[in-house]
């Protein structure tokens, strides 16, 4: 499979690529070392969430063409996966749906197969016991107001809750069970989710500063991440 995902990355334009299954986990990818796999992770879950309707224009559409500002995010789906592919803005579509063509079928062979790799992990955004771990951090200014820190919250981020969701497989929570692996201690806390511009908040758990306290965890650390 990593061989195919090369291959696509020949095509001009496409600066990575990855295979998702139907629960947003990433089995295979080919991306730039500068790229966390959290954030792979992240996106892959938003493509698989149901909620986004990706799932539902799969049946009709072959080839889902995201634009941003700065590029694109090529979405093929396949036989009970997705293959995504981060673009350049001005990449020949039409060029790379010949080659997207042509991976299908190599990679439907290999999930039908069973011989697709086991899904990856990262120390950002990864499953121990099947259990969720995700990065704590801190936002120093007060653009999510003071009720975050009047009354001792955790926030995520929209993309967050996506993931969190899908690795549960359930529908938003208001509450969290986090705990600091290294000391032991983990506690319940509300949780709110915010709109943060700055995307680096994705795949990471919002502290206030008693969280931090409490749970003796600094920015950056891993958290474990459970549902009450």
């Amino acid at each position: 499979m990593d061989d195919v995902l090369q291959q696509i990355n020949t095509v001009p334009g496409v600066i990575g690529s990855l295979v998702c299954g139907a629960a947003g986990e990433v089995v295979a990818h080919a991306f730039p070392p500068l790229f966390d796999l959290s954030i792979l992770q992240g996106v892959a879950a938003t493509v698989a969430d149901p909620g986004t309707g990706v799932r539902s224009s799969a049946g009709a559409f072959d080839l889902v063409d995201l634009r941003y500002q700065d590029g694109r995010i090529v979405v093929k789906p396949l036989r009970e996966a997705f293959l995504l592919l981060l673009c350049a803005k001005a990449i020949n579509l039409q060029v790379l749906a010949i080659s997207l063509n042509v991976a299908k079928g190599k990679l439907e062979s290999l999930i039908g197969e069973g011989r697709t790799e086991a899904p990856l992990a990262a120390p950002a955004a990864a499953a121990i016991l099947d259990v969720l771990t995700l990065p704590a951090c801190h936002i120093q200014n007060s653009a999510i107001g003071g009720s975050f820190e009047q009354f001792g919250m955790a926030a995520i981020t929209p993309a967050t809750s996506r993931q969190i969701s899908a690795f549960y497989r359930t529908g938003t929570t208001k509450k969290l069970r986090l705990t600091n692996p290294d000391s032991g201690l983990s506690g319940i806390f509300a949780v709110m989710v915010v709109n943060e511009n700055d995307a680096s908040s994705d795949g990471k758990i919002i502290l206030c500063k008693s969280i931090e306290k409490k749970l003796r965890i600094s920015d950056g650390a891993s958290l474990t991440v459970e549902l009450p």
